[in-house]
């Protein structure tokens, strides 16, 4: 029997030859590949918000002195007494920072998504945006490889 043609590798997990897609140990077989795409997958920004909204909160508390000066007796720090107003102003910048931290740290990631009768899967997920992209491509070229041979039912195949 001989060897398929390899169509593309990214000389680690990725293989694709004339007949499979080769993820790390798992292996697809292109005929049972129905559907496959680039998936945009978005970051949970959540987290990053609600900190930002809880600094903002308690920063405007310390502000407009919303907080009783009884609830706690002044603070000495570095040699001066700090009320628990002005605590609270910059204890909610530095969450509210946090937040802004957290939030635009968080960054998008980019996903082979395909569809097998198992049912759909990301097989290759990554940061980088082009390495999903020519293994997109190279699905595409195997695809219509398999398709102009007649070994293969009819693809859906997609980018970007």
């Amino acid at each position: 029997m001989i060897p398929d043609k390899v169509l593309y590798t990214d000389g680690h997990d990725v293989v694709i030859t004339e007949s499979t897609f080769q993820v790390k140990n798992k292996s697809y077989n292109l005929n049972g590949i129905t559907k496959h795409g680039l998936l945009t997958i978005r970051p949970d920004r959540v987290p990053g918000i609600l900190f930002f909204v809880l600094g903002v909160i308690i920063s405007l508390c310390g502000i407009l002195n919303a907080i009783p000066p009884s609830w706690m007796s002044d603070i000495y720090i570095n040699g001066s007494y700090v009320g628990i107003n002005a605590l609270a102003t910059w204890v909610g910048l530095g969450i509210a920072l946090i937040g802004i931290l957290i939030t635009s740290v968080v960054k998008e990631r980019y996903a082979v998504r395909i569809a097998t009768a198992e049912g759909e899967k990301n097989a290759v997920v990554s940061k980088e945006k082009e390495y999903v992209r020519q293994i997109v491509h190279a699905l595409n070229d195997a695809c219509s490889f398999v398709r102009n041979t007649g070994s293969a039912s009819t693809y859906i195949t997609s980018v970007d």
